[in-house]
């Protein structure tokens, strides 16, 4: 309802300033005065950037509504670009709701309308990458996002399982891989302590012997990666999913 309010008092604008133009343009019109700033409906705060993913993946589930009870993937665009996701896995299903440039608060931000509909059986989890950057040292900020996650999980399923896939190590990034291994060890700590959430290492098979980021994991851009990454990702992964998918029978 409020989106729509929203597109209603733009279309609102628009016909009112054609309806200005066109008496200005009346050879006898007085001269009008200055229209006073139209307050814009798009601002950061009423309609964010990945709106429009996010409703995209809206229409797609009225269209054809995903059965529950599936393994949902959710986070920044380390999930959105595995293509080879539903092959990766075996005979688990899985539903991608990936968004690129998500960070934990995005991600918390639409938990009501991209997870919780789902009723998931397992959740895999990758978000923080973007929170941090290349210059961002706050750490606990980007843990406690996840921490966040995993309690509203807890809130509505209480022993669902939580795979939280590590943040990694990447070419682009590498400069601030400190501030990200303290995050990755703050969740590691909460995991172990905690029933439900489970930390994958994804960050260890991506080193090379020098311990830096493997170059034959990414692609061009030194962040995202390629199919071979993928493949690194996909031996931590699918085992950890296969055992958590038959612990939740």
């Amino acid at each position: 309802m409020h989106r729509l309010l929203l597109i209603a008092l733009l279309l609102a604008c628009e016909v009112l300033a054609g309806c200005a133009r066109s008496h200005s343009n009346h050879p006898d019109a007085p001269a009008a005065p200055p229209a006073p700033p139209i307050a814009r409906a798009s601002t950061p705060d009423t309609v964010p950037w990945y709106e429009p993913e996010i409703l995209a993946f809206e229409t797609l589930d009225l269209a054809s509504p995903p059965a529950p009870g599936q393994a949902l993937f959710i986070g920044s665009s380390s999930i959105r670009m595995w293509s080879s996701l539903s092959n990766d896995m075996g005979a688990i299903p899985v539903l991608n709701r990936g968004f690129g440039g998500s960070t934990t608060p995005d991600v918390l931000a639409v938990f009501d309308r991209i997870v919780r509909p789902y009723a998931p059986r397992v959740i895999v989890y990758y978000c923080g990458d973007n929170d941090l950057g290349t210059s961002n040292t706050d750490a606990d900020a980007a843990a406690q996002g996840f921490i966040a996650f995993d309690r509203r999980v807890r809130e509505l399923w209480p022993a669902a399982p939580v795979l939280y896939i590590s943040i990694k190590p990447s070419i682009a990034r590498w400069s601030n891989w400190e501030a990200m291994s303290r995050a990755n060890r703050i969740v590691r700590d909460y995991c172990e302590r905690t029933d439900g959430p489970t930390f994958l290492d994804i960050a260890s098979p991506m080193l090379g012997p020098d311990g830096t980021p493997d170059p034959s994991l990414f692609a061009s851009d030194g962040l995202h990666l390629n199919t071979r990454g993928y493949e690194t990702w996909t031996r931590v992964v699918r085992p950890a999913l296969e055992r958590a998918w038959h612990d939740a029978d």
